[in-house]
């Protein structure tokens, strides 16, 4: 199955339908016309006009319906079709995509198709989308607007060393650490967002992609003269998976602020 060959269907038999509605209100206006004139002569033409319309109207109707009928939605995201075709959408927009059916990261975003309901969840969103070109160009543009959108890398470091503070200060009742030990990084984002809200409003996805461009600033300096430092692994539990920015794939996993002996 591939929506864009119904897609393309559909659209000559919806064409065909307004085309119709537009015939009909053509003849409905210049029938008005005619009666406020007077020229009852002209109507027996416009009936006709009104009554082919509205046939062929419908016989566009039923034979676009027959067409939505025949397209089997749930059958399209259950066999694998739909996934692929994204993908291959994915890979012509430059979209960057991991993951395996039926939930995909399209860094920072977390996709999941789910056939029963026929939509897609993109983060906590559901969308109504069978058409995988138009789901991959709208996740396109949203990704577009977040790399445009600013980011103040010493702001964002400062926020995420008082987590780290208040996440060794926590950690060290039960077992002492050093003020500059490694903390998952994953751990902290609980420190970052407490209540439930914030974490809607500040999901683990706008995480990783704020770590992402943390994580491409060199040699940032935090104003009591701590400096950071990230590690990376692939394949730990606990490891965020990020684009460097050089658009390639990393797995970081702790953070250290500390200070130069």
């Amino acid at each position: 199955m591939d929506y864009e060959q119904f897609y393309t269907a559909a659209q000559l038999c919806a064409k065909e339908l307004k085309d119709k509605i537009d015939s009909q209100s053509r003849a409905v206006k210049k029938l008005q016309k005619c009666l406020a004139d007077g020229d009852v002569g002209t109507l027996p033409k416009l009936f006709n006009t009104l009554r082919e319309a509205s046939q062929e109207r419908e016989e566009a109707l039923i034979r676009l319906e027959a067409l939505a009928e025949g397209f089997d939605g749930q059958e399209y995201m259950a066999n694998g079709d739909f996934a692929a075709q994204m993908l291959e959408y994915c890979r012509l927009l430059e979209v960057d995509v991991h993951g395996s059916y039926p939930t995909y990261e399209m860094f920072p975003c977390r996709v999941t198709i789910n056939p029963e309901t026929q939509d897609v969840s993109v983060d906590r969103k559901r969308m109504s989308c069978l058409r995988p070109s138009k789901l991959v160009s709208d996740i396109k543009k949203e990704l577009d607007k977040l790399a445009k959108a600013s980011f103040n890398a010493p702001a964002f470091a400062k926020e995420l060393s008082a987590a780290y503070d208040i996440a060794i200060i926590k950690a060290s009742r039960k077992k002492a650490l050093a003020a500059d030990a490694s903390l998952y990084l994953s751990d902290l984002y609980e420190f970052l967002t407490p209540m439930r809200r914030h974490k809607k409003e500040y999901t683990k996805h706008n995480f990783a992609y704020d770590l992402a461009r943390l994580y491409a600033v060199n040699d940032l300096t935090l104003d009591d003269g701590r400096k950071m430092r990230f590690d990376t692994v692939r394949d730990a539990k606990k490891a965020i998976r990020i684009l460097d920015q050089n658009g390639s794939e990393q797995y970081i996993t702790t953070v250290k602020f500390y200070k130069d002996l």
